[in-house]
């Protein structure tokens, strides 16, 4: 793989459709998109339909309108780094610190790849996504 150009969209929409724009602008060939969030990815595909380009975009976060995109073909793939869980991981061990339960110094949620094959358990608005279980993601103290 390599690198041949990176362009700061801010993590928003609109400055990601600015600087796509920009980018396609120069005629540079590229294979794929990797952005930092899902909404940038969704900005870039937005880009490259006006420009009538086809290329493979990943994202990051499984937000729904992502999710409806890899449904639709339109997206490669995103990663579940979930701000929701990682609310819920976070809350709990708030809770649990505040009780003077043991609490690990350190947190790690899995991530996971979603794509067309697996996409199903983020098809669903944030509300309806679960917490992930305390012992699932700390195990046994």
């Amino acid at each position: 793989m390599r690198v041949v150009a990176e362009i700061c969209g801010d993590y928003q929409y609109p400055d990601t459709v600015h600087a796509g724009t920009m980018f396609i602008a120069q005629s540079m060939h590229f294979d794929g998109i990797l952005a930092a969030n899902d909404v940038m990815a969704l900005a870039m595909l937005e880009v490259l339909d006006t420009a009538g380009l086809r290329r493979a975009v990943t994202g990051i976060n499984a937000v729904p309108d992502a999710i409806a995109a890899i449904k639709q073909g339109r997206l490669l793939a995103t990663a579940d780094f979930d701000a929701m869980k990682m609310g819920c991981v976070a809350t709990e061990a708030a809770l649990r610190h505040l009780r003077g339960e043991k609490v690990p110094a350190e947190v790690m949620l899995p991530v996971q790849v979603v794509d067309r094959s697996n996409h199903a358990q983020w098809d669903k608005p944030f509300e309806a996504r679960a917490c992930p279980r305390w012992q699932d993601v700390v195990g046994a103290l």
